[in-house]
């Protein structure tokens, strides 16, 4: 073979190995791996592994091999390329509240520190309920003008869940005032 054959069939072998290796990076930059986040060692050495594998083949083919029909390079590369996607880590959800002692819970629970103060009307004490509606039992009574927080509301936000004394309850919210 002449030496200007040889270094042809060694430039196009190195092309050969430069757009694999991109190609390799371009499936790892689209799934999420050079995104910041950190890489499993495992991940890693599978992708110098196929980099290593394509180098060694296009050693091979140096040596008298053709590249044109042996086919390994694209084989190869097509099995080291599955690349285990990263598991996203879990966000944490809030956990639902559970208001012992209603009868109903409540459709809306506020998060903390949105929850609204409301204070009872001056001129009259509350009955504290165990559900949304006066047919509900009585749980305690609420003097006037004690100030609470709501904790949560029915689905048409006219009744809210209080604590009063240690005593989860629903009061109506017409007789409530914004504090």
């Amino acid at each position: 073979m002449s030496s200007l054959r040889k270094k042809a069939l060694i430039r196009l072998l190195l092309c050969a190995v430069f757009l694999i290796a991109s190609i390799v990076f371009s499936f790892l930059l689209l799934n999420g791996t050079f995104d910041g986040g950190s890489e499993p060692a495992s991940d890693s050495s599978s992708v110098s592994d196929s980099v290593d594998s394509t180098a060694s083949d296009a050693a091979s083919d140096e040596n008298g091999a053709s590249a044109e029909g042996d086919g390994t390079t694209e084989g190869t590369d097509s099995t080291s390329e599955s690349v285990a996607e990263p598991t996203p880590e879990p966000t944490p959800e809030a956990t639902p509240a559970s208001f012992d002692g209603l009868s109903e819970q409540p459709t809306t629970v506020y998060a903390e520190g949105e929850q609204p103060n409301y204070t009872v009307t001056p001129d009259s004490n509350m009955n504290l309920r165990a559900g949304p509606g006066t047919d509900f039992d009585k749980v305690a009574q609420i003097p006037a003008g004690t100030a609470v927080t709501a904790l949560g509301t029915n689905a048409d936000e006219t009744w809210v869940v209080v604590q009063y004394e240690g005593q989860y309850g629903w009061l109506a919210k017409e007789y409530l005032n914004a504090a």
